[in-house]
């Protein structure tokens, strides 16, 4: 639908007064000089280098033998070629040990020493020379694992460092080597150790991120949950501590960090290798629906991006929303009949939404008029809906809502933080379904956030006309945080999910995020194959009222 013109549219700096001298004024040239260049700590001027723009970022986590206790080897000293690390100012500087120094999470600067970074660094870059390698290691000593849980003050640091670092490179994977205290496992330390990896692949928006977990010395019983973990989590491994000694105490001893960091490499690749044996492909076995994707409708070209898009992804049928971007939504006449002649030669294929902005009608009977015509026209759902700048159930909201269950047609909408605005809880939610009970309704985006505090789970129960689609990144993050239980949300409102995408006209180029999110994470979680059909495309066929041609 084009945009309908319609009511409601809217330091002295201190001077020195000294002369400067010839040999004062060079030496002041050099120094500014220097600071609009940037320098790494540990190397001679003639040696400077910047760090190359695609690094192959490392995240090292845990306790005091991931700090490194061990002593540091004298032929250990120098600078790794091709390695950098991450300094206390999120800034890069050739690595040289110890590579813990930078911690903030490090209680005591004078114990940081040799740990299994080195070593895991070195036997990367000797396998792969084409590569450099940027490490972020964050660890710290006299903590336990439920210090890296939660919004701990640990874990966020952690948090913020890689989120910086990832702005220079590629997250790769994580290494994580935290002892207990008496080596004994605390209760639930698996369970915990599962969350740390989907906290973290949530965060750092991948959800196939490698990571390793490393045995202690002298702990049986939590080697014994170390060694589960691959079994657990997906893309995880784990390394062995035998053979391995100490100095005496609990912390490893410089041989062995050599040998642990050799291990934690090995691992590394071999999973990595895992992932890329052969590139992630979408399901064959089902033709997929997609009820959420955006496209340069108005353009001639705009739908044959799509079509070849759906082509690649085993996509048979798709709906396309219009945006408020010129090419994507008519702004006057002429456009609405160039984007209704390109959507001809699609039809059964690439069906289409519509959409009137809060503030374009006056009355309910208005807009009822206009999604008349747009179905008349091919509209299958109203949607995206917006509501910029509103409250979920404010009055213009309310309008579009009774509008669009007087003409029967499903809305999609869209919830944020500046976009149809709920509190904890989604009062306001519930409000609007009760008030609109014919009224099919898709949920998305940050409706999904609600999902841990039980309060989506209990809408999807107490609503009949409440459905949600699976489009975007916030909704991986939040399932992959805890696995065993978005398998069984998934199950338990098989007939209420529809697996969508989100992806547009800016997007569909990138096909490796595509499969990790859309396909490779949902069959992993191996739902039945009723439950797939149902979540891939029959969902969406009901609530859509998708036909096939000659139906």
């Amino acid at each position: 639908m084009f945009r309908h013109a319609g009511p409601g549219r809217l330091g002295n700096p201190m001077k020195r007064s000294q002369t400067l001298s010839r040999g004062h004024f060079i030496l002041l040239v050099a120094c500014v000089a220097g600071l609009a260049v940037p320098t790494f700590q540990g190397k001679s001027s003639g040696e400077i280098s910047k760090p190359p723009a695609d690094l192959h970022l490392y995240l090292l986590i845990g306790g005091a033998d991931m700090a490194g206790r061990a002593d540091i080897p004298e032929d250990a000293g120098k600078i790794i070629d091709r390695c950098y690390l991450l300094n206390d100012k999120n800034e890069w500087e050739p690595a040289r040990n110890p590579l813990n120094r930078h911690s903030p999470a490090s209680r005591d600067a004078t114990l940081q020493k040799l740990g299994p970074g080195y070593s895991f660094a070195r036997e990367l870059l000797g396998r792969n020379k084409d590569i450099s390698i940027g490490l972020i290691v964050h660890a710290t000593d006299g903590v336990e694992i439920d210090d890296w849980l939660g919004k701990s003050e640990t874990y966020w640091g952690a948090r913020k460092r890689t989120k910086a670092a990832m702005s220079q490179g590629t997250l790769k994977g994580v290494l994580w080597h935290q002892e207990q205290a008496g080596g004994k496992a605390p209760d639930g330390y698996l369970d915990k150790l599962r969350s740390l990896v989907g906290n973290l692949r949530s965060d750092l928006n991948d959800g196939n991120l490698p990571f390793i977990a490393g045995q202690v010395h002298g702990g049986p019983e939590l080697n014994a949950q170390i060694a589960r973990l691959p079994e657990a989590v997906h893309g995880t491994a784990f390394v062995r501590s035998e053979g391995l000694t100490t100095d005496g105490g609990t912390n490893f001893d410089t041989k062995s960090q050599l040998l642990l960091g050799q291990r934690y490499a090995e691992q590394m690749i071999r999973l990595q290798a895992a992932q890329s044996e052969s590139g992630p492909q979408p399901p064959t076995d089902i033709k997929f629906i997609d009820p959420h994707v955006h496209a340069m409708s108005v353009t001639p070209i705009g739908l044959r991006a799509v079509a070849q898009w759906m082509e690649d992804r085993n996509v048979e049928r798709c709906i396309v929303s219009p945006l408020n971007h010129k090419g994507s939504r008519p702004g006057n006449e002429e456009e609405r009949e160039a984007m209704l002649a390109n959507f001809r030669p699609y039809k059964g294929r690439i069906d289409r939404m519509c959409i009137i902005d809060p503030g374009e009608v006056a009355t309910a009977d208005e807009a009822v008029t206009l999604l008349k015509r747009e179905i008349a026209d091919g509209a299958v759902a109203f949607g995206e809906h917006y509501g910029v700048g509103l409250m979920f159930d404010d009055p213009k909201n309310l309008m579009l809502y009774d509008a669009c269950e007087k003409t029967g047609l499903p809305v999609m909408f869209h919830i944020d933080q500046n976009k149809n605005m709920v509190e904890p809880g989604m009062a306001r939610v519930d409000r609007v379904l009760k008030m609109f009970p014919k009224c099919k309704v898709v949920a998305h985006a940050y409706w999904w956030r609600q999902l841990q505090d039980g309060t989506c789970d209990r809408q999807l129960r107490e609503h009949p006309n409440l459905y949600a689609d699976m489009s975007g990144q916030v909704v991986v993050n939040v399932l992959n945080r805890d696995r065993k239980y978005a398998r069984e949300f998934l199950i338990r409102h098989q007939d209420k999910i529809l697996w969508a995408t989100d992806e547009g006209w800016w997007s569909f180029g990138n096909r490796t995020r595509q499969m990790n999110q859309h396909y490779t994470f949902l069959e992993e979680l191996d739902l039945p194959d009723e439950v797939r059909h149902k979540i891939y495309r029959g969902n969406a066929e009901k609530v859509y009222g998708l036909k096939r041609e000659g139906q």
